[in-house]
């Protein structure tokens, strides 16, 4: 297919940290294509302006890996990766190990503290493991400009219920927007956060649109939760704003895949998919 690694290397952009993203649709990360910069982790050099009174302040320089969780998979997460080609018009690609960044993310309050750090690279409270891949659209094909990341993690009891509510309260609480900065110092704001309908996957499931006025193009976040595992997909679009959206077949696909790892013990090749009829939209 056409671009396929032009389309992977953009996805990479927004495995720590996925903000809209503009500029991929003709060069690499960095590089201008429309007339704007690639907003993401391969920014991670440069530093935004100093904030205003009352915005989020430019967070601690940190070293060593991002995420422990990122670079360690735990035995309920062995075979949990959809390959390559699995989902038809979307090129995946597993994400190597300390790919995710640095830094922790800031909101401007507390309320929507939850929102910035899903979309970081340093999960709150930090996973036993997870695993990270990256997708983009075939170019021609049906999801093209689509641009993303899946975090498969496993949790400690009852955290991975804590953290979606974390979410669900964040986005009630958020609603109208919020202002944020980047684990690399880039300053974030969206206008608003959308409830979206949620897939009927898993134990429950919620998904939100983070629209951005000045990028145009909206964030968009889906988790289902599967007992302790929660995956969460992660998505922005340079193509039409209106019709961005994270493929129904990408995230049935890879809960039925983390569903079936987790009735045949770990390996993901057997078995039911048991993918639960049950959701929440949000």
């Amino acid at each position: 297919m056409k671009a396929r690694a032009a389309a992977a290397l953009c996805a990479v952009v927004t495995v720590g940290m996925l903000v809209p993203v503009v500029g991929c649709a003709g060069g690499g990360a960095g590089h201008e294509g429309d007339g704007k910069r690639t907003v993401g982790a391969a920014d991670a050099r440069g530093r935004g302006p100093a904030p205003a009174p009352g915005e989020p302040g430019e967070p601690e320089e940190t070293e060593g890996p991002a995420v422990s969780g990122d670079d360690r998979r735990t035995e309920r997460l062995r075979g949990v990766e959809l390959a390559k080609d699995e989902v038809p018009g979307l090129v995946i690609e597993q994400a190597p190990p300390g790919a995710a960044g640095r830094g922790t993310p800031t909101a401007d309050s507390a309320d929507c503290r939850p929102l910035a750090t899903a979309l970081g690279s340093r999960p709150q409270p930090q996973p036993l493991g997870s695993v990270v891949s990256t997708f983009a659209g075939e170019q021609d094909g049906p999801d093209e400009g689509l641009l993303g990341t899946v975090r498969i993690a496993e949790y400690r009891p009852g955290e991975a219920a804590a953290t979606l509510d974390g979410l669900r309260d964040a986005a009630a609480a958020c609603a109208g927007g919020f202002a944020m900065r980047t684990g690399e110092g880039e300053r974030q704001v969206f206008d608003a956060v959308e409830t979206a309908a949620a897939p009927r996957l898993g134990d429950e499931a919620v998904a939100y649109r983070l629209a951005n006025a000045v990028e145009e193009a909206p964030t968009l976040i889906t988790v289902v939760r599967s007992g302790e595992v929660l995956s969460m997909f992660f998505a922005t679009s340079l193509g039409d704003p209106a019709r961005a959206e994270i493929p129904e077949r990408l995230v049935v696909a890879q809960v039925r895949r983390v569903e079936a790892a987790r009735a045949d013990g770990g390996d993901g090749k057997g078995g039911s998919p048991g993918v639960l009829p049950q959701g929440d939209e949000g």
